[in-house]
């Protein structure tokens, strides 16, 4: 009895060691250059994951059009809080971490594969889902010192700029950004960019109506037309059409990102 006792202890033991490591025999890679802050600290972690594509230089190249659209566009490209990194994963691996769901949001990932991540990172970070074959695009409505998770369906965008343009507008969200159109997803109104009376829109953005010809109170946000947005146009409303986040959600991403660079707001 006791020598089934040891053989079954052995086993798990075995197990444990043998088959619960391969669950995440993934790599983190740096992306080059753009790994320029070593601290733990005082930086937001990106980390980029392929979801279904069919090789690693489709990946890369995917990802960097995103690198070079996020460090070109206002306000990111006046901080360099940034570590980047992307996920060399199997396709074995996809499988086991990821699930394709029918409903909203359409990717579910296992908490064990996130939590996994954090460790090595020492950090939050967001994770930035690109599905190849995928045609949704969607992002948790989070804050900058969060993790939260970022899915972009590749297959949706025509182009590499409709591509570019479409991961701003998630990304937007992961920072706490709201859509600022009618004809979407029904969400709350409420700061920094969609407010549910002219008054608070007043209160939210009235120095910067007073200063910008572009910043008004146009009706038509997150989902609703009672609903109050700051712009006819940006990154948060049509990014097929807009060409920046506009006045009231850059001083807004301006402000987390240098609560990240002065303090360490991604712990």
């Amino acid at each position: 009895m006791l020598d089934g006792v040891i053989m079954r202890l052995f086993n798990l033991i075995f197990y444990f060691f043998i088959f619960v490591p391969a669950c995440f025999a993934y790599n983190i890679e740096p992306c080059s250059k753009y790994v320029s802050n070593n601290k733990a600290t005082g930086v937001l972690n990106i980390v980029f994951c392929p979801l279904n594509y069919q090789d690693s230089r489709s990946f890369g190249r995917d990802r960097q059009i995103l690198i070079k659209k996020l460090k070109a566009t206002k306000p990111f490209d006046e901080f360099n809080v940034f570590r980047l990194w992307y996920i060399d994963i199997s396709k074995k691996e996809e499988s086991f971490n990821f699930r394709s769901t029918q409903g909203f949001p359409p990717l579910k990932v296992r908490q064990d594969f996130l939590d996994s991540i954090k460790t090595r990172l020492k950090s939050n970070y967001k994770l930035v889902i690109i599905d190849a074959k995928g045609f949704t695009s969607c992002a948790e409505l989070s804050s900058a010192s969060k993790l939260s998770l970022i899915i972009l369906g590749r297959a949706r965008y025509g182009s590499s700029d409709s591509f570019a343009r479409g991961f701003l507008h998630e990304f937007g969200h992961s920072f706490g950004l709201r859509d600022e159109c009618v004809d979407c997803r029904r969400c709350s109104g409420g700061p920094p960019n969609c407010a549910r009376t002219k008054e608070e829109a007043e209160r939210l953005w009235g120095d910067l109506a007073a200063k910008y010809s572009r910043v008004r109170y146009i009706q038509g946000c997150c989902g609703s037309i009672n609903y109050i947005r700051p712009t006819t146009a940006s990154l948060m409303n049509n990014p097929d059409r807009a060409k920046d986040f506009g006045p009231v959600n850059e001083r807004y991403l301006r402000k987390a990102l240098k609560a990240i660079e002065n303090n360490s707001t991604c712990h």
